[in-house]
């Protein structure tokens, strides 16, 4: 039986595209990004609500990476 992915949240926003200009940053370092609850709505104020998320393994470096890119996503 094949284990389960567990993934762990490297980002959050409140802005479906910009989740998903994080996601094709991340993959573009080698690292396979799930973008979780693309369809919440964008008025929700102080909660975000939409997470990028990367294997639990992968979390710490795709964070660094992350750190290390981080005018590609402002």
């Amino acid at each position: 039986m094949k284990d389960e992915l567990k993934l762990e949240t490297v980002a959050a926003t409140n802005f479906p595209a910009e989740a998903e200009l994080i996601r094709t940053i991340l993959e573009s370092g080698g690292f396979e990004a799930y973008v979780i609850n693309s369809n919440a709505p964008t008025y929700v104020g102080l909660a975000q609500s939409v997470f990028v998320q990367v294997e639990s393994s992968q979390a710490e470096a795709a964070r660094k990476f992350l750190e290390e890119n981080q005018s590609e996503t402002e």
